[in-house]
């Protein structure tokens, strides 16, 4: 995605259909539902894992510098998780396979249009309607509302009857309408946070360089919270807004906090602009602020989620099936040894950790999707009709070895959709969705039985642990 341009809905929302494309398994999207004026709020969900970091920008219109921002992130992560390389030292890969984030990076569609483009395509009705809530001026560029004049960050309720300064009338700023979650994007975001239950969730806004964390946080909630707003600071060189006695509420911070009682934080991204949208200039030193933001953000979702995980007590033969670390306790990222491929006893498991006992003994593992299933075994043949890429082990991401020709091959093993393939050069995983599985003839003479397992067609979900 390219950055340096008036980031518009229809843009983010080429680029998502981009992206998801691009990263198969990787990035998918969702709408919400739609808003007033019948435009998508697009969710876009990175990752693989179990526990799940929020993040979202736009609710005010002029602000849609904060969509550039996430959609950034989206692209940066997802070709260093492809690449396995690292962001200010975190390994994105292990973060995404531990971590789903998902972002909504426009709430407001509506409010960004108008903000960007004017009133230029409406009814003349409605640009008359939206001249007046704007005090009678053209220039939109100062608009933050949705297009209802709605402030959808003083929607949300969380202390919704004190808000202050708020307005009594519809307007483009700071009116909170007549009731809370009266918006449909409110509505909808607070359905959809309900739904994915985050562990942590960043509201980007602008303007300022500031981060708040607090809305009348439990005092045993505050040494965590402010230990996250804390290092967010050291990363982005945003100063930390101190806690207030009665705080003004209404945004979707703070009704996080006080729902759900986890860490939430408004992001006030770029230099004061006053009302205005943030000048492209300012993308840069923006981006250099918070690269690595969601990362951070993913590592603390995750060791929280991980936490509150019971540890659930197994007894079932499991395949490791590529090199694995090996660890003497749960949550440990070093100080580890490394177990070959081998069929292993499964004792318990907490969160996305294994106790195991394997042939160097007791211990835990963390494996990435792909390493660890039950493989059934199995007899037969698959017919390779197009190139076929073989993998290490059964997962798209998983280091692509070679490509088979078109031929037949023996399979030995089978696990969810993909099969374990015997061929001259050695024994490698291939999506059994492109290939023709066939079982050995029963009686000479009969037909071999052919199950066709859906060739030409690229598998969609990623192969993960069975339930158990």
């Amino acid at each position: 995605m390219n950055p340096n341009q008036i980031y518009s809905y229809t843009i983010m929302q080429r680029d998502i259909e981009r992206l998801v494309k691009a990263y198969p398994d990787l990035v998918s999207m969702e709408t919400l539902g739609q808003s007033p004026y019948g435009r998508q709020l697009w969710a876009v969900k990175l990752g693989r894992g179990e526990s799940v970091l929020f993040l979202n920008g736009s609710h005010h219109a002029r602000e849609w510098m904060t969509t550039t921002v996430l959609m950034k992130m989206i692209d940066t992560y997802a070709q260093a998780y492809v690449n396995n390389t690292t962001i200010s030292e975190y390994s994105v890969r292990r973060l995404l396979d531990e971590v789903s984030i998902w972002i909504v990076p426009m709430v407001n569609p509506d409010g960004v249009a108008l903000s960007q483009q004017g009133t230029a395509g409406l009814t003349p009705e409605l640009a008359q309607t939206l001249r007046r809530y704007n005090g009678n001026s053209t220039n939109f560029t100062r608009w933050k509302a949705n297009m209802q004049g709605i402030d959808l960050n003083r929607q949300y309720p969380a202390n919704w009857s004190a808000i202050r300064n708020a307005g009594s009338y519809p307007w483009y700023q700071n009116y909170k309408g007549q009731r809370p979650a009266q918006a449909p994007e409110v509505q909808l975001m607070m359905d959809f946070t309900f739904r994915i239950d985050p562990e942590v969730t960043i509201s980007y806004h602008s303007s300022g360089e500031i981060i708040f964390w607090h809305f009348n946080t439990l005092s045993s909630n505050v040494a965590r919270d402010q230990a996250i707003a804390r290092t967010l600071s050291h990363m982005t060189g945003y100063a930390l807004v101190s806690p207030e006695k009665n705080p003004s509420g209404g945004g979707y911070k703070d009704w996080f906090i006080q729902e759900f009682g986890r860490p939430g934080f408004t992001i006030e991204i770029a230099r004061y602009a006053g009302e205005s949208n943030v000048p492209l200039s300012q993308f840069g030193n923006v981006w250099n602020d918070n690269r690595a933001v969601g990362l951070y953000s993913a590592q603390q979702s995750h060791s929280l989620w991980l936490n509150k995980q019971k540890v659930q007590y197994l007894q079932q033969s499991m395949d490791v099936l590529a090199e694995t670390g090996f660890y003497s306790k749960i949550g440990a990222l070093s100080g580890s040894i490394s177990i070959q491929p081998q069929r292993l006893q499964v004792i318990s498991k907490k969160g996305d950790w294994y106790q195991v006992q394997a042939a160097e003994g007791t211990g835990w593992i963390h494996p990435s999707p792909g390493k660890l299933a039950v493989v059934e075994e199995i007899a037969a043949t698959a017919e390779l009709k197009v190139n076929v890429p073989a993998y290490q082990y059964p997962d798209r991401y998983a280091p692509k070895v070679t490509f088979l020709e078109p031929q037949t091959v023996q399979v030995s093993g089978r696990a969810g959709s993909w099969l374990l393939a015997h061929t001259p050069g050695g024994s490698w995983w291939i999506d059994g969705r492109m290939a023709e599985l066939r079982w050995p003839v029963a009686n000479e003479g009969e037909e071999a039985e052919t199950q066709n397992e859906g060739a030409g067609e690229m598998m969609r979900e990623p192969v993960s642990s069975p339930e158990i």
